[in-house]
Formats: C-alpha cells, sequence, structure tokens
C-alpha cells in the first residue's frame, strides 16, 4: 500500500479590484502596503483562498499574503516551536486542533472593533475566549466513483464489500477528516471519541480493500483524480473540486447521517501585524468572500448570516439542519488523538 505525499493545486486568478468595498469597509489601520502570512489547507482550500479571499483582503488593504497550504496539526506545532517569532500571523485550525492548541497560549484576542463583520456571525460561530472565530463548515459523506459504483453507497459498512478490494482509500489520522471520521467508525461498532477500539476494528476489517493511504483529504483527492481508488470518505467542497474537474465522483449519505467540521481562523500572539490579521479574518467571514466559497465547486458552508448559501450547500440541508449533523466532542477526543494517530500510523499505514 502507498502512502501518498501531501499535493497541491494549481493557483488560479482572483477577484478583480473594487472588493474592498464589499467588506463590510476596509479597516483605515490596516490600509497601508504589508504583507502577512497565513495558512490554508492543502487542495480544494488552498484554491479556493488563492481565488477568492487573498485577493478581497489584497484588494482592501493593498498588502501581500504569503499563503502556506499546512494541515492543523503541524500549523500549531510550528507555531508552538516558535512562539516568540512565529511563522504566521494568522490561521485557519479545524475545531479539535483549535480547541487543543488552547493549552499552548499562542492565540491573540480578536479585537472586534478591528473585524465589522464579526457582527452577523451567529454567537455560536464565535469563541467566547474571543480568540476565534469559526468561518466555515465541511460536510463529510461517502465519496465513490460513480462510473465505477452505480449504486450510490449507503453505509460506512460498503466498504468492507468484496468487490471493493483495492479499491477503497484511507485518510491519515493526523488530518482532521481521518480523525472524525474515525470517531465516525468508532460509534457505528458501538464505541465513541473516548473508546475508539471498535473503529480500528473496522479498519483492520477494511484493510484487506484498501488499496492506498492519503496523508490528508488533498492528497485523497488526487488519488481521486488519478484512478486509484474508487470509495473513501471525503468533504463536499473537496468532491465538489473534482467534479469541476471533471472527475466522475459524488457524495452519498451514510444511513449513520451526514458529519459536520468547523473551522476557525485566529490571530497568533507575537505577531507584528494584527492589523492586517485582523483585516484578513475580516475578509474570510465577509458574506461576499463566504457566498463566493459557497458556490461551486467548493461549496464550503457560510457561517456569516448574510453570505448566501448556495443550490450545492442546501443539498445537504439548511444551515439549521447541519447544526444537527454528527459532530465529534473534541474536549473528549484530544486527549486520546496523538495515540490514536501513532497507532494508526503503526498498525494501519502500511
Amino acid at each position: 500500500m502507498r502512502t501518498i505525499d501531501q499535493s497541491r493545486r494549481h493557483l488560479v486568478q482572483g477577484l478583480a479590484a473594487g472588493s474592498a468595498l464589499a467588506l463590510g469597509g476596509a479597516l483605515p489601520a490596516a490600509r497601508a502596503s504589508g504583507s502577512i502570512a497565513a495558512t490554508t489547507y492543502p487542495g480544494a482550500w488552498e484554491t479556493a483562498h488563492r481565488q477568492h479571499l487573498v485577493p478581497a483582503f489584497t484588494a482592501a488593504t493593498k498588502a501581500s499574503v504569503n499563503l502556506v497550504a499546512s494541515l492543523a496539526v503541524d500549523t500549531v506545532s510550528r507555531v508552538v516551536a516558535s512562539k516568540n517569532n512565529p511563522p504566521f500571523d494568522t490561521v485557519i485550525l479545524d475545531e479539535g486542533p483549535y480547541l487543543n492548541a488552547l493549552q499552548h497560549d499562542i492565540f491573540e484576542k480578536i479585537p472586534a472593533d478591528k473585524v465589522p463583520n464579526l457582527k452577523d456571525i451567529p454567537p455560536r460561530f464565535i469563541d467566547p475566549r474571543g480568540l476565534g472565530v469559526f468561518a466555515s463548515a465541511q460536510v463529510f459523506g461517502i465519496a465513490y466513483n460513480t462510473e465505477k459504483i452505480k449504486t450510490p453507497p449507503r453505509s460506512w459498512n460498503d466498504l468492507l464489500k468484496p468487490e471493493f478490494k483495492g479499491r477503497v482509500g484511507l485518510v491519515g489520522l493526523g488530518s482532521t477528516l481521518g480523525s472524525a471520521w474515525m470517531v465516525e467508525l468508532a460509534k457505528l461498532r458501538g464505541g465513541n471519541e473516548e473508546n475508539l477500539e471498535p473503529g480500528f476494528d473496522f479498519l483492520k476489517a477494511v484493510l484487506p480493500n484498501v488499496g492506498a493511504v492519503a496523508a490528508n483529504p488533498g492528497a485523497l483527492a488526487t488519488l481521486f483524480q488519478q484512478g486509484q481508488i474508487d470509495i473513501s470518505v471525503h468533504y463536499n467542497n473537496n468532491v465538489g473540486d473534482l467534479q469541476a474537474r471533471g472527475v466522475p465522483i459524488a457524495l452519498a449519505r451514510p444511513d449513520t447521517g451526514w458529519s459536520l467540521v468547523l473551522a476557525a481562523f485566529c490571530i497568533i500572539k507575537n505577531t507584528k501585524n494584527v492589523d492586517l490579521a485582523a483585516a484578513y479574518i475580516n475578509a474570510a467571514i465577509s458574506p461576499e468572500v463566504q457566498s463566493k466559497m459557497a458556490e461551486a465547486p467548493f461549496f464550503v458552508a457560510p457561517t456569516n448570516s448574510k453570505a448566501t448559501l448556495s443550490a450545492g450547500v442546501r443539498q445537504y440541508g439548511s444551515l439549521a439542519d447541519m447544526e444537527k449533523f454528527n459532530r465529534v466532542d473534541w474536549a473528549k477526543l484530544n486527549p486520546r488523538r496523538q495515540a490514536m494517530i501513532e497507532r494508526f500510523n503503526r498498525e494501519i499505514k502500511v
């Protein structure tokens, strides 16, 4: 079985100038030229941020962005290792890594007066500590090749079917997708965030069908695109991105229901660019940027109450529906996550 390294998506052209007026008023303090370092995720996220978020921020501030694709756990590790001279000014972190990183005291409180779009973010999407704002949501289910699999899968147990021998893809537990899916697999067999043994039992059972293991969702998408796998877990936005590239893929709802993962934007403590970092987050949570990212091919669910919910996102349900989707109790999983990752790498990722 092969382990796939991180893939990088091609760069796409950004928005036209003039979007500054669409961001709820750019920050006066951030109008000078400058540069910040920000993180994104490999794959469709990087494409979406380069196409929509970065140009909107640049138009509003005249500043540039060094955008670095990085998994959340890797981002936190790099920041913790260099607290006094952090490598990033602002970062995006999935809910689990974000909550776990609070213990390291690496976040600056977001200055609400410099992020005017915060007023349109429902309180449930703003950390009460003021250290992060959840700017997007992703749905995940069963991704499958529609040319190879004519009957849509309906259960995670379908991955165990003999006809999928050598065609199942896995994603490493160092990714939030892998960790959240692991919880779903554990629950499928009677476990939970504090009892992951049933999840490992499932992975061992599916191992004979596994054709490849990807390090992250972006690399998993590449496996589908190259035809190396036909069925796996995946996010709706990655599936949408692949569909736009002509890949025959769809996302099926498991009988246990859709699952949801949130992503937060934060300002890193000791940054010398607090104002620009605040302006970047202001752009990220603007209704204009969020509405664009909700459209094809990205289908990232917005959190701004003024953003438009595209037809591509509505196929999974309303925002009210999404609040009822399966979620991970990260407070229970985080203390066990590192051991879970190490065990996966030792027993499964071969």
